[in-house]
């Protein structure tokens, strides 16, 4: 008897590994479902990044607009960073894998999509496949032509929406709300002495692109002392630049995780 119910123990204990060899491997969900609980982005990138604090700029703007879920941010970035400086690094694979994210923005040196347009794909799916492991959605900033080079931004668009759409990513257009801004009269003050790197106000137009895009609603009205940083430049319009710009993209390119979906608060101004 006792050898009729070991055959038949050892005989479940077999079938059932088969059974669980046939499963599929379970794939991360994007995005943390929870109710009221933030909604975490990491930002991988350069200066373009930590200029004004575009990471805090953003969460802070969710956190004025009453938002159900606010951002909780942090970045990995320091000046010059390229992405394939930051893979050999190797801070971002740690970062990316040793905390649960819903987004990783991915930013690579802000010439390398036009120089070498390569090296730009290689590392961004790189990143993006690390992100996607980890259980993040990727979001590509797709960042603007400096100011003596605006023919950049043709390629820049070129190289980062393609990229967008192979690595299903979310595309943050910023370089096409700059391109909108730049192109009306007078001319928001978006760019520093250097003519690459962002003034107040190209952060904040920054800030209203990632903040449209992550809760599909354009930002709460600036603060007074937001007010007084934006040297003359309309909030109102620049938040409507960067509204533009997302909706001009393919659904595709703009359409946040189910998980990471509530109900919007709208802006008040």
């Amino acid at each position: 008897m006792r050898r009729i119910l070991l055959a038949w123990m050892l005989g479940v204990a077999v079938v059932g590994q088969a059974v669980a060899g046939d499963l599929p491997t379970a794939q991360p969900v994007i995005g943390s479902t929870l109710p009221g609980q933030p909604i975490s982005v990491l930002f991988v990138g350069n200066s373009y990044t930590f200029y004004n604090d575009l990471p805090q700029m953003v969460r802070r703007m969710s956190v004025e607009a009453a938002q159900p879920r606010p951002l909780q941010v942090r970045d990995v970035t320091f000046g010059g960073a390229s992405l394939q400086a930051h893979w050999q690094r190797g801070e971002v694979q740690q970062v990316i894998a040793g905390q649960h994210w819903d987004y990783v923005v991915i930013q690579d040196f802000s010439t390398m999509p036009v120089d070498d347009p390569d090296l730009t794909r290689e590392y961004v799916r790189r990143v993006a496949a690390a992100a996607r492991e980890a259980g993040a959605q990727p979001i590509l900033y797709l960042t603007w032509a400096r100011q003596a080079r605006p023919a950049m931004q043709d390629q820049l668009d070129s190289v980062y929406t393609e990229l967008a759409n192979e690595t299903h990513a979310l595309l943050a257009p910023v370089g096409q709300a700059w391109k909108r801004a730049l192109a009306v009269s007078p001319q928001p003050h978006l760019f520093i002495e250097d003519g690459s790197h962002p003034s107040y106000a190209g952060s904040y137009l920054a800030a209203s692109v990632f903040y449209s895009l992550i809760y599909g609603v354009q930002p709460p009205a600036p603060s007074a002392e937001q007010l007084a940083r934006l040297d003359q430049a309309n909030p109102g319009d620049l938040q409507g630049y960067a509204w533009a710009s997302i909706q001009a993209q393919d659904l595709a390119l703009r359409s946040v995780p189910q998980a990471l979906r509530s109900l919007p608060v709208t802006a008040t101004r």
